[in-house]
């Protein structure tokens, strides 16, 4: 009987937690977005980070492996749980060109992507994580 109780004990704990996958990514022609808390010269030399903090500003960087070859790019902060566009900016750039950087934040715990678009195709998304 102690057995079956804490089996159940067990199975119940664990229909509790909340199941996560690593953080994940997409690319078009080899563009990528980084996130990071502090940007360095070299931007090669960013080292990744996908997990912050709520409400903690962190940097994206985003390289396009080739001129943007548009006035204008697109970033969008979406929410993982819903697919809920959260913000969206466009920002004017030089057609000429390959990187961009700002610094974002998320106010909730949860999975969100960052997505970079150039005339309205999303060329690059990263998934970040916000913990406590």
């Amino acid at each position: 009987m102690v057995v079956i109780i804490i089996i159940i004990i067990i199975i119940t704990s664990c229909g509790n937690e909340v199941q996560t996958r690593p953080p994940g990514s997409t690319s078009v022609g080899g563009a990528v977005i980084k996130t990071t808390l502090e940007l360095k010269d070299e931007f090669e030399s960013i080292e990744l980070q996908t997990n912050f903090d709520p409400n903690q500003e962190f940097y994206f960087y985003f390289h396009n492996n080739l001129p943007f070859g548009s006035e204008q790019i697109t970033v969008q902060l979406i929410s993982n749980s819903d697919d809920r566009i959260l913000a969206e900016t466009n920002y004017d750039v030089n057609p000429e060109e390959i990187e961009w950087y700002d610094k974002v934040w998320f106010g909730s715990r949860g999975m969100y992507t960052i997505a970079v678009k150039i005339d309205s195709e999303v060329r690059a998304t990263r998934e970040v994580v916000i913990e406590q």
